[in-house]
């Protein structure tokens, strides 16, 4: 058939005096041009001007008998370590030209018996590092941006062009031009790099196109795994973020975070260079070597965080200048390396090496001093760790000891080891969250326990100072409530019966609740009992207390009331910014003063006024009157003042029942003369 046979005579046999040739049937399809090939090192000259000048290496009358033979053909059982594709070629490196970097060019002479069909080439997947290619001295495409000047190399992509027709003889000659960076020799890659690492291959354009997809179809399977990691490291990092955001002055998850992400940032990196030409190979690299430098550096911060081993300056600055010098190196690398001797480039490629290392020393080195503050924390971290340093050389490892660093599935997946590291850093980050989350639980569950103890022996000592002992005295029938809106109060009282007779009262509040207004309670409620000993005059309490809150109250203040009330129904009264209290249901009016802990200049007047037999009198804490319904209405003063003649325990139980949002203390007197009671 036609248009399905092709025939290709290559150049391997003598066929006259001047040139060789070798018949060969391609078959229906595609045929792999293994060789021989014509090879020389070295760059063609330019023969022309600069504007209508070509390579004298591309014309296809050029005599390339001189030149190398050179067979394109795999060693057996060779597997690309990167891709894990088999039949790997290896390079120039490795065909006796080891220090060969730069230009160097292949040649060969196609012949075919159809003219007519239409044919392409379809470049291999993987080359070092850039290309162009001529059929008859024309160029028909290229791998990278070629200038007078540079050359600017991509990631290597299964390229398909276009032949153009044969010559009257039907011959094609075939010259491509490749270039090798400096670095990826000097980098260490020398034993295999060089030029082309599989076949090129002549077929039907359709066939070609097919087998250049099918490649980048293998290359978005090994991009699978690694995109799945990156994308669960994302979530874990988003994760870790919000955690942070609870708790903002503990960076530690936010160091968490910034690790995980930048293992993403070089995996995307990698993908987005695999498959498009809009990032350079060079630019891929500098980014991915900085990408790595700065994760090793959020670890060694995040799990000295993480296993509380304290600010050593000495670490941070050296954090410091392990990250900034070979970001430079990176930078001389990726500007100047073009400009430099190759041993140069070499020396400060070991250099940036050596800082990595000493990041992944110090990554490991962290766990020393934490096993000693968590060994079963430090044991779990051992293995992801460990996984991560190797995976930081993973392209060392693979171009200098030849070992593979992935698992190749049958599927076409692959597997590799910085995949697997991130899956165990992602596993052992959530047991070891989850065990420190247990463990604070349990912990703060002993701590509530502790202080819900706490909390009720304050409580019991509490009721036990204020609640005084029921008074024995023929002349004032007193009754009282307390109902602390919390466990313990701010409210306080004090009934003291004199030793002549007289009652002394003192009813207050401290601002705010908890605590802080509890130990302040029991100040004051001290005080009052030692100058009580001394005199019952409601001034020079109220001024005493007023001193004693004054420097000890840390922006607290009190409200507070004494009355002194004496056998015959006389009653002194000062306040201190109280409520004023209730005779027979009205409210007294008071002078206004200062509450206590406000001023030092503070001034408490005395009323003295007298109880009639039977005259009942309410004192009582702003809880009754602030006390608020689920719809907002405060209880009020006028509710206040239609209860104030009810039992204390009458008035504190409308108040709590209506809404109690503060402590509820109620005090009620009646004075009852002696011989009214005989009576």
């Amino acid at each position: 058939m036609r248009k399905s046979m092709i025939v290709a005579l290559l150049f391997a046999a003598a066929l006259s005096a001047c040139a060789q040739r070798q018949t060969i049937v391609l078959g229906e399809s595609a045929v792999s041009l293994t060789g021989p090939w014509k090879f020389s090192p070295g760059d063609s000259p330019w023969v022309g001007t600069a504007a209508s000048g070509h390579f004298l290496w591309a014309e296809p009358g050029f005599d390339d008998d001189p030149w190398d033979t050179m067979e394109l053909r795999p060693a057996p059982g060779a597997v690309n370590l990167f891709y894990g594709s088999s039949g790997y070629i290896a390079g120039w490196s490795a065909r006796g030209y080891p220090h060969l970097a730069g230009f160097a060019w292949y040649r060969m002479r196609l012949h075919f018996a159809d003219p007519t069909q239409a044919l392409a080439l379809k470049m291999p997947d993987h080359v070092d590092d850039a290309y162009q290619v001529f059929a008859n001295g024309q160029l028909i495409g290229q791998l990278g941006q070629f200038t007078r000047k540079r050359v600017i190399c991509f990631r290597t992509q299964p390229l398909v062009f276009r032949l153009p027709p044969p010559d009257a003889h039907g011959d094609i000659e075939l010259a491509i031009r490749f270039y090798m960076e400096p670095w990826v020799l000097e980098e260490g890659a020398s034993t295999q790099s060089g030029g082309m690492h599989d076949v090129p291959i002549i077929g039907l354009p359709s066939v070609a196109s097919s087998l250049a997809l099918q490649q980048m179809r293998q290359r978005t399977l090994n991009a699978v795994s690694f995109s799945f990691v990156a994308l669960l490291m994302l979530l874990v990092a988003g994760a870790s973020l919000w955690l942070w955001a609870l708790d903002r002055p503990r960076s530690t998850y936010l160091w968490l975070s910034l690790g995980l992400l930048w293992a993403p940032a070089g995996l995307g990196v990698e993908i987005w260079s695999q498959f498009s030409f809009t990032i350079s190979q060079d630019t891929e690299g500098l980014l991915f070597r900085i990408a790595i430098s700065v994760g090793l550096t959020c670890w060694i911060i995040f799990w000295r965080k993480w296993f509380g081993l304290g600010r050593n300056r000495r670490i941070y600055a050296l954090l410091a200048g392990l990250l900034i010098f070979p970001a430079a190196l990176d930078l001389w690398v990726f500007f100047f390396s073009s400009h430099s001797a190759p041993r140069l480039v070499l020396h400060v490629l070991e250099l940036r090496a050596g800082c990595q290392a000493s990041l992944c020393v110090l990554l490991l080195v962290t766990l020393i001093p934490a096993a000693r503050r968590d060994r079963l924390g430090a044991l779990l971290a051992l293995p992801p760790i460990l996984l991560t340093v190797v995976t930081s050389f993973s392209t060392e490892i693979i171009d200098w000891l030849g070992l593979p660093t992935g698992i190749f599935l049958r599927s076409g997946i692959d597997i590799d080891a910085s995949d697997i590291a991130g899956l165990l850093l992602v596993l052992v980050l959530g047991v070891l969250v989850a065990r420190r989350f247990l463990h604070s639980r349990i912990e703060e569950r002993l701590e509530k326990q502790l202080l819900h103890q706490e909390m009720e022996q304050a409580r019991e000592l509490q009721q036990h100072v204020l609640i005084p002992e029921p008074v024995r005295s023929a002349v004032f029938a007193v009754q009282t409530a307390y109902h602390p809106a919390r466990v313990v109060g701010g409210d306080f009282f004090q009934v003291i019966l004199q030793p002549d007779g007289s009652l002394l009262i003192v009813v207050g509040d401290v601002s705010g609740k908890g605590m802080a207004a509890a130990m302040l309670v029991a100040v004051l409620v001290g005080s009052v009992r030692t100058r009580a000993e001394e005199t019952a005059d409601p001034a020079a309490l109220l001024t005493t207390l007023n001193e004693r809150l004054l420097g000890r109250a840390d922006g607290h203040f009190a409200t507070c009331l004494a009355a002194h009330l004496l056998p015959d129904g006389t009653m002194r009264l000062a306040n201190a910014g109280h409520l004023p209290p209730y005779r027979k249901g009205e409210e007294l009016v008071l002078p206004p003063a200062l509450p206590l802990g406000v001023s030092a200049d503070a001034e408490y007047a005395e009323t003295t006024l007298r109880l009639a037999p039977n005259d009942s009198l309410t004192f009582l804490s702003d809880g009754v009157v602030e006390a608020q319904s689920p719809t907002g209405e405060l209880f009020g003063f006028d509710r206040t003042r239609a209860i104030a003649t009810h039992s204390a325990e009458a008035i504190a139980h409308a108040a709590q029942a209506f809404g109690q949002q503060d402590d509820i203390t109620v005090l009620s007197l009646t004075f009852a003369p002696a011989e009214m009671l005989r009576a």
